[in-house]
């Protein structure tokens, strides 16, 4: 039987592409206020559609991370992936975030933004959680 998807990693991909949608929108929305302009179009849409890029590769850096920790083949995590080089997307940024997410790495006063992040994440999922279950016991 196969395992269940963890709370925070469904809860990370729904943060990131509430982002990544956000940011998609903007950049069309710009696109359209500014086709008069030339400098001002192409800054502010490419400045929406990196930002919107950035959520995506963190997003995906952190759930490669993830499956490479559960030792996942590497063979699966390319193909998943769609390259021959799954580091590409693992950065330092996306396994803070996944430490976040995780609770792996202990809390601390001063941590990487992204593990803040990633906590906050898992957080609000573990709560959503525990309030669907009160919910159900409730009823």
């Amino acid at each position: 039987m196969a395992a269940a998807v963890p709370e925070e990693l469904m809860a990370a991909v729904t943060y990131h592409c509430r982002y990544i949608s956000k940011h998609l929108a903007k950049a069309q929305n710009l696109g359209s206020q500014h086709k008069t302009s030339m400098e001002e179009w192409q800054r502010l849409v490419l400045y929406a559609l990196t930002d919107a890029l950035a959520h995506n590769h963190l997003l995906v850096g952190a759930l490669a991370a993830y499956l490479q920790r559960q030792q996942v083949d590497d063979d699966l995590v390319r193909r998943y992936l769609q390259t021959p080089d799954p580091d590409r997307y693992v950065t330092r940024h996306a396994i803070d975030h996944l430490d976040g997410l995780t609770g792996s790495r202990p809390e601390t006063a001063e941590e990487p933004a992204w593990t803040h992040v990633g906590r906050c994440i898992a957080r609000s999922a573990h709560a959503a959680e525990a309030a669907g279950s009160d919910e159900k016991t409730v009823r």
